[in-house]
């Protein structure tokens, strides 16, 4: 029971780990920015503001 327990955790661990990494190297190419512009452009368009 004990090694099924520590091996799910370190499953979940390099999961965490794995997505905290793809959210550093989202961060550093700068697709931050360019999700909020498409996000507003999205809102904008909803209410009818933008062409």
């Amino acid at each position: 029971m004990r090694k099924h327990w520590c091996a799910r955790r370190w499953m979940q661990l390099a999961a965490i780990a794995a997505a905290v990494g793809c959210i550093a190297l989202g961060l550093a190419r700068g697709e931050a920015a360019v999700v909020l512009r498409k996000a507003v452009f999205v809102c904008l368009e909803c209410i009818g503001v933008a062409g």
